[in-house]
């Protein structure tokens, strides 16, 4: 009998440590993956096309303050709205609007014409309602 509790706590070892080597369904779905999606392409370089210059530093500067002057140019024109209390930020396509308007209508709508100007993804708009402004 003794034998035979030996041969079964074998087994059952040998069972557990096998499992422990195996991979679990989150590691067989990963593998499936890894092993279905194609390989990047590889790394070339033409020896007779000279590489692209990085872009310049300053050039997302510059980037980004003529986005803003382009806001202020369309907030300029619209007459309904005081420009001169309106201060505009770009970075990076984020237009960010500070100062003071007299009514609530003049912070909405420096907002939507801010975010209808070519380049602008989104728009912060900081500006604050004050009556006599």
């Amino acid at each position: 009998m003794r034998n035979i509790l030996l041969a079964a706590t074998a087994a059952i070892i040998a069972a557990s440590l096998a499992a422990c080597d195996s991979q679990g369904p989150v590691e067989q779905a990963a593998a499936k993956r890894d092993a279905a999606a194609p390989a990047p392409p590889a790394k070339t370089e033409d020896i007779r096309s000279p590489a692209a210059p990085a872009a310049a530093p300053g050039a997302a500067l510059s980037a980004d303050a003529e986005l803003g002057d382009k806001v202020k140019r369309v907030l300029i024109s619209t007459p309904e709205i005081e420009v001169g209390a309106i201060d505009v930020a770009a970075a990076g396509g984020v237009v960010t609007l500070n100062g003071t308007v007299e009514f609530p209508a003049e912070k909405d709508r420096a907002a939507l014409l801010a975010l209808g100007v070519d380049g602008v993804r989104s728009v912060v708009n900081n500006l604050v309602v004050i009556r006599g402004s």
